[in-house]
């Protein structure tokens, strides 16, 4: 797992430099824009699983782009937002908690908050979307319906960040007062059993 993540943190300039030899330069800052992103996660020390999940949705939605798939392929842009919004919503949920922003919070506030996170992060997309296509490559998607299906994919992906997210953290590490194969509540045995059954 170790020498894939390498490989996958090393596709990112590689990634950078192939788009600026064999494509444009408007590529080749996206790709600089993915080598920032990979940077981060590196730093942020991400189980190694996350981490590399992180940077191939990332690259891919890049070389999306490049090679214009999202133009090629029905439905594609959604999928992208989809899972790029679930991964990037996690990351700023960790940053927040490694910062001290976030004090161990319940599974309700768990799902809350990374999907507040990531609808945050699928607005400041579309300003990027927009600036985009005014400033830099007209044919970058714009337009109401594009706009409004980004944002639902986006909602969507940090929701189900978020729900899995949740689920993983209490099923490793439960609450105080509950043990494993035993439900929230429930009484031990041998608190069950009196003195001299003990």
């Amino acid at each position: 797992m170790r020498w894939t993540v390498l490989a996958v943190r090393w596709a990112g300039p590689l990634s950078a430099l192939l788009t600026a030899v064999f494509f444009d330069a408007a590529g080749a800052a996206v790709m600089m824009l993915v080598c920032l992103g990979i940077t981060v996660t590196w730093r942020a020390r991400l189980p190694a699983v996350l981490e590399l999940v992180t940077d191939l949705v990332l690259l891919v939605a890049a070389w999306s782009s490049v090679l214009l798939l999202y133009e090629r392929l029905a439905y594609w842009d959604l999928v992208v937002h989809f899972s790029a919004t679930a991964v990037l919503a996690e990351l700023a949920f960790r940053a927040l908690e490694r910062w001290g922003r976030l004090s161990t919070p319940g599974p309700v506030t768990h799902v809350l908050v990374l999907t507040a996170l990531g609808t945050t992060l699928a607005l400041v997309w579309e300003y990027v979307e927009f600036a985009g296509y005014a400033l830099v490559d007209p044919r970058v998607q714009v337009g109401y319906t594009d706009t409004m299906g980004d944002l639902a994919a986006g909602n969507a992906g940090s929701l189900v960040a978020g729900i899995l997210g949740a689920w993983t953290r209490y099923r490793e590490d439960p609450p105080a007062g509950t043990t494993s194969g035993a439900p929230a509540g429930s009484v031990p045995e041998r608190a069950r059993r009196g003195p001299a059954q003990r």
